[in-house]
Parts: structure tokens; C-alpha cells; sequence
């Protein structure tokens, strides 16, 4: 070992065995690209993105460009593509970033990569126009990445009729059922620890059923899903869903949400799940069985509520931090055409969770290392008839509900039984 690796002191969640270092030996020559391939030369300081799960990559042979990778500031650079279409995604940051009071973009902040501008630069002769966007995955040791394209029509209103059918004919079982599909992820297996890429070709496989089976594959859950996970994807989704059942502004085509965590942090978060359990009330269930559909799901819910109490019973900031959040989210979600106190109660309800989501990170430290983020808006329009984006909004609750679904199972799983003390 290095004099500069003996110096080097880690956390304890990121401290690693001995075995551990040889599989991240592997894992790191599983992802190096190949000395055989022709790749453009670079600007200094920048490569390609090793971790890029989805959309045009770097391909031998052709002009594609990927994503690339700043390491000195640790930023993402993502090729601004085709004019217009470059021109959609840079306008849609910038009227986000520049946002102060307007209902639909200032939520959007908390809720997409933060946008530090664009620029060009000259690779293998050529100018070529990147946004600059904060990294997801900087920092962790070994990212979880999903890439979740929403919408059950992923062609745009510009999009000519061949575009459109081979639009259509992709992933039709997910697009059509549950307006979601899946063009990629990578995984850090925990049981066989390899890194674990599954690409388009899978994702076209998946139906509305098969597509729980690739999310538990991404959420390691092998051996139990983990609570602290869900809870914290579950607390972004539930923003993003927010957003989309309200807004009136954009109309969203083949966009995406990112999912990403580290399964360095997974590992020891699973060892303490049932101790941090035994501090909070789980939530009683007589079905360990996800719902086939959004349908079944919010049947589901329905079923499983605890008493008789109206959304009105949400306890706000600072109450007992033992009240179960996601037991509110089902009340308000059954009353949410009451739109008169709808937007205080979720205000109310996302607040505690978001409580509660600190107090369980708080194993080694505060620091959140999981999220959901939207992202790819290379094909947002302005919505001229200032209507709910039911497309868009299709698959953000599909994705919830499948979300809300592996929580209620991990909660059932996890409760006390009958009996036990």
C-alpha cells in the first residue's frame, strides 16, 4: 500500500475489507474502456462518464459523444445533441434557473441537477455545445444508477411518422400499461459483488409485471428491501409527483427520472435495519404481495389504512417524530379531489417525512445517499392548452405507487409477529 493510502482515513461506511478492494479491482476493469476502441481525443481534465446507463454514448467508429466527466470540479457534461433539440434542454434550465415566483418552475429546482451553464468546446476538430450539470453519483463509491424514461408516448409533437413508429414499437408492454419503461441500469450486486449492467434489450423484455422484478434487481433486494432506501427515494418521488399532478406549463416527451445511491451506504444499512425498525411504527399488513397494476395499488392502499382519522389529523413540523408519514400519504392521496386543503395537507405530510427520512440517514452520518432526480428535456414544448400533462403524469404514478408498493411489503416483512415479543 502507498505511503498516501496509509494516510488516507475514511469514514467508517466507506472503509473497505480486504476481499472488498479486490472486487473493486474488478469492477474497475469491467468498466474501463478498451485500448482498441477509437475514442476522440478530449480537453484535459475531462473523460468520458463511465457510469452513463442510457442515451447516446460514445460508440466506435461513429461521431457520438457521451457524457463526460469534469474531474476537477467533479461536474457532468452532457452533449447538447441536435440544435433544436440542444436549444429546448438549455432554454428549460435557464428558465428554471432564473425562476423567483412562478408555480411551476421554482419547485423544478429541487427536483433536476443543478444547471451551471453551457459551452463549447473542440473535440477532434469540431465545436461542440455541452450543458454543464451537477454530478448525481459524485461522491459515492459505488453508484446504483436507474434510468426511468416517463411517458407512454415518448415522441414529440415534431417527431414525422417514422420517428413515431419506432417510438411506438419500443418497450409497448411498459409504455402502454404503466406509461414507464426502462432503457438501462447498472447495479452493485451485494450477493455476488459485481457490478451488473442491464441495457436496452432488457428493458424492451420487461412487462407491467417483469418490471418489479428489474427494480428489485436494482434495489439489491435479494435479501430484504431496505426501509432507508425506499424512504428516501419515496421522498423525492412524492415531490416530483407533486409537481406533475399541478403543473400546467410544459408538456414532457422522452424524458426521464434518474434513480441513484450508493451500495457502499446499502450494505451496513441493511445490517441495522431491524434496530432502526424497532424505533418507529410499521405499518400492519396482511398482503406481502405487490399489485399487479396502479389500479390494484391504490386498491391496496385503500385496504390498508389504520383507522378512521381525516387527512386533517396530519401532525405538523416538530410533532412525534414516531408518526408514520407514509400512513398520511394514503389518507391525503384517497382525498386528494378535495383540492381546497389538498396542497396543506401534503405540505404537512412531506415535511414530517422528510423528518423522519433524516432521523433514519442518521446511521454514520446525515448525508442522503439516495435520489431521484428528472432529468433529459431535450423534448419539453410549452403546453398551449394549460392542462394537467397526463402523459407525464401517468408514469410518475405508476412509479410511485410501485415505490409505495415495496415499502408496504418491506414494512410487512420487517412488523412484529403475532405472538413474538
Amino acid at each position: 500500500m502507498s505511503h498516501i493510502h496509509r494516510q488516507l482515513k475514511l469514514p467508517p461506511y466507506q472503509k473497505k475489507k480486504n476481499h472488498a478492494r479486490c472486487l473493486e479491482g474488478q469492477s474497475t476493469r469491467i468498466l474501463k474502456m478498451s485500448s482498441s476502441q477509437e475514442y476522440p481525443v478530449l480537453p484535459e481534465g475531462l473523460q468520458p462518464m463511465e457510469n452513463q446507463v442510457a442515451g447516446h454514448n460514445f460508440q466506435q467508429g461513429t461521431k457520438n459523444l457521451g457524457l463526460l466527466k469534469n474531474i476537477v470540479d467533479g461536474s457532468l457534461l452532457k452533449p447538447a445533441g441536435k440544435l433544436l433539440c440542444g436549444a429546448r434542454e438549455i432554454k428549460f434550465y435557464e428558465q428554471v434557473q432564473a425562476a423567483t415566483n412562478e408555480t411551476d418552475l421554482v419547485p423544478l429546482k429541487e427536483i433536476i441537477p443543478q444547471y451551471m451553464g453551457h459551452l463549447k468546446l473542440e473535440i477532434d476538430g469540431r465545436a461542440v455545445q455541452f450543458l454543464k450539470l451537477s454530478d448525481l453519483t459524485h461522491g459515492m463509491l459505488e453508484p446504483c444508477i436507474m434510468d426511468v424514461k416517463i411517458g407512454c408516448q415518448t415522441w414529440d409533437p415534431l417527431a414525422n411518422a417514422e420517428k413515431r413508429n419506432a417510438e411506438e414499437s419500443k418497450y409497448q408492454a411498459c409504455k402502454q400499461n404503466l406509461g414507464l419503461c426502462i432503457p438501462g441500469f447498472q447495479v452493485y450486486s451485494l450477493s455476488n459483488g459485481r457490478i451488473m449492467r442491464y441495457g436496452k434489450e432488457y428493458g424492451k423484455k420487461l412487462t407491467e409485471v417483469t418490471v418489479k422484478d428489474a427494480f428489485r434487481k436494482f434495489l439489491n433486494a435479494e435479501s430484504g428491501l431496505c426501509r432507508q432506501l425506499l424512504i428516501q427515494f419515496l421522498s423525492d418521488l412524492w415531490t416530483i409527483q407533486k409537481w406533475a399532478r399541478t403543473q400546467t406549463t410544459f408538456r414532457l416527451y422522452a424524458s426521464s427520472v434518474l434513480l441513484v445511491y450508493d451500495a457502499r451506504r446499502l450494505k451496513p444499512t441493511l445490517q441495522h435495519q431491524s434496530k432502526s425498525l424497532n424505533s418507529y411504527n410499521g405499518i400492519p399488513s396482511g398482503n406481502n404481495s405487490c399489485p399487479n397494476s396502479p389500479t390494484e395499488v391504490n386498491s391496496s392502499a385503500n385496504k390498508q389504512r389504520v383507522g378512521s382519522s381525516s387527512p386533517s389529523s396530519v401532525s405538523p413540523t416538530g410533532a412525534d417524530s414516531r408518526v408514520e408519514p407514509l400512513q398520511h400519504y394514503f389518507k391525503i392521496q384517497r382525498s386528494h379531489s378535495a383540492m381546497h386543503n389538498y396542497e396543506e395537507e401534503m405540505k404537512g405530510m412531506r415535511e414530517n417525512y422528510i423528518l423522519m427520512r433524516d432521523n433514519l440517514v442518521g446511521s454514520y452520518d446525515n448525508k442522503v445517499w439516495a435520489s431521484a432526480r428528472m432529468i433529459d428535456f431535450a423534448h419539453v414544448f410549452p403546453n398551449e392548452e394549460s392542462t394537467i400533462d397526463n402523459n407525464y403524469l401517468q408514469g410518475i404514478d405508476s412509479l410511485v405507487k410501485i415505490f409505495e408498493c415495496f415499502l408496504r411489503e418491506c414494512e410487512s416483512e420487517n412488523a412484529p409477529k403475532p405472538g413474538v415479543p
